[in-house]
C-alpha cells in the first residue's frame, strides 16, 4: 500500500513540473511575439546614445561617476588628480587636556650676550650632525598635531617656514649662506621635478596628458648637521658657543641599496630661525606639563651630537682621513674633549 502511495505522488510532481516548464515557454514565446511586432512597427535604427558610457574592457555600457560636490579649497597637487586638499591646520574643538594651552605664539628669543671684537681669546668652528634615532633626539621625531592643528615635527617646521617667507633657505653648495634658493627648488630636491605622463581614465577610457610630482616624506630625514662656533669671551671669563646654522640631511643610496652618502638639502641661518623656533613647542619626554620651545631646545643643548668636522688646514673632514667608523666617532669625542681641556687650561688657580 505504501508503494502504491509513493508512486502517485511521484507522478504527480512529475506532472506539475512538466505543466510548470510548458507555462514559462508559452510567456517566454508571448513576450517574443509581442517584441517582435513592436520592433516591426517602428523603424530600425543604429546611433549610438552620446551620452552613453561604454567600459572599453568589457563593452558594456555603465553609470558615469557622479560630479564631485564644488568646494573654495585649492587642491595642492599641480595636477589637480584626485580630491581637493584642503591646507588649513584642524584646530581642537574641544580642551584637549585639563586646562587650555595657552595658544599664543608671539615669544621672542632673549637677545645673545654682545661679545666684542676684541674679547675673543679664542675661538674654534666645528660641525655636528644630530642623528635623530638616538634616544635623546626622540623630540625631533614627534610627529603630531597640537591643538591649534600645527604639526611638531621638526622638518615640517623648517618647511613651513621657508614656504611664508619667515626664514630664507640656502643652497648647501656650500656653508656660509652665500647663495639664496626658493621653497620651490627646495620641491624639487625633494619630490623631483614635474613630469607631464600619459593617464587613462579607468571609467571613461579617455586619454590625456597630467602633471604629476612624487610625494616627499618627511620621515626620510634623520640626520641634522649643524655649524657651531665656540668662543672664550674674556669680559665674561666664559666659553660661549654659537649655532650658525642647520641643515637636514638627505641620504643618497646606490643600486645595490648601501648608504652612498648623506648630504645637506638646503642651509638656514639659525640666528634668523630663532624668532620661529620659539613660537613652536618641543615634546617634552619627561612632563608634558613643562612647555619648552625648540629655541630652548637648542639653547640649553638638549640634543646629543657627533663631531664630523673641526676647523682644519686642509678643510676635509674626520672621515676623509679615518675610514673606521668607530675610530671617527673616538676622533670627534676629541675634539669635543680638547674644548673643554682649553676651557679649564685658561684658568689659574
Amino acid at each position: 500500500m505504501r508503494a502504491v502511495i509513493f508512486k502517485r505522488i511521484t507522478w504527480c510532481a512529475l506532472l506539475m513540473v512538466i505543466i510548470g516548464t510548458e507555462a514559462q515557454a508559452q510567456r517566454r514565446g508571448g513576450s517574443t511575439r509581442r517584441r517582435t511586432a513592436t520592433d516591426a512597427s517602428q523603424p530600425a535604427t543604429n546611433t549610438p546614445d552620446p551620452n552613453a558610457v561604454v567600459n572599453p574592457a568589457t563593452g558594456n555600457s555603465v553609470a558615469p561617476p557622479a560630479a564631485p560636490a564644488t568646494t573654495d579649497a585649492t587642491p595642492l597637487r599641480p595636477d589637480g588628480v584626485g580630491s581637493p586638499v584642503v591646507d588649513t591646520p584642524r584646530k581642537s574643538l574641544r580642551v584637549d587636556g585639563v586646562t587650555a594651552k595657552n595658544s599664543v605664539r608671539d615669544r621672542t628669543p632673549i637677545a645673545y650676550d654682545n661679545i666684542r671684537e676684541d674679547d675673543k681669546f679664542w675661538e674654534k668652528r666645528i660641525w655636528q650632525v644630530i642623528d635623530i634615532r638616538e634616544k635623546m633626539n626622540l623630540p625631533f621625531q614627534y610627529n603630531v598635531e597640537d591643538e591649534q592643528g600645527v604639526n611638531q615635527l621638526f622638518i615640517n617646521i623648517l618647511l613651513n617656514s621657508i614656504k611664508n617667507n619667515e626664514v630664507q633657505a640656502f643652497d648647501p653648495i656650500d656653508d656660509r649662506f652665500s647663495t639664496p634658493i626658493s621653497y620651490a627648488q627646495i620641491q624639487t630636491k625633494t619630490s623631483g621635478e614635474e613630469r607631464t605622463v600619459r593617464s587613462i581614465d579607468p571609467v571613461t577610457g579617455e586619454e590625456k596628458m597630467v602633471t604629476t610630482r612624487d610625494e616627499f616624506d618627511p620621515r626620510t630625514i634623520v640626520q641634522y648637521k649643524i655649524k657651531e662656533v665656540w668662543v672664550f669671551d674674556k669680559e665674561a671669563s666664559a666659553l660661549k658657543v654659537r649655532i650658525l646654522g642647520i641643515a637636514p640631511m638627505v641620504s643618497r643610496i646606490n643600486e645595490d641599496g648601501s648608504l652612498r652618502a648623506s648630504i645637506p638639502l638646503f642651509w638656514v641661518y639659525y640666528p634668523d630661525l630663532r624668532p620661529v623656533l620659539a613660537k613652536y613647542d618641543v615634546y617634552n619626554q619627561n612632563n608634558d606639563a613643562a612647555s619648552m620651545s625648540w629655541e630652548d631646545l637648542f639653547e640649553m643643548r638638549f640634543f646629543t651630537s657627533f663631531v664630523i668636522k673641526e676647523n682644519n688646514a686642509y678643510n676635509r673632514e674626520i672621515k676623509d682621513y679615518i675610514k673606521d667608523g668607530t675610530m671617527r666617532l673616538l676622533e670627534g669625542q676629541a675634539v669635543k674633549d680638547k674644548i673643554f681641556n682649553k676651557e679649564q687650561d685658561l684658568w689659574q688657580y
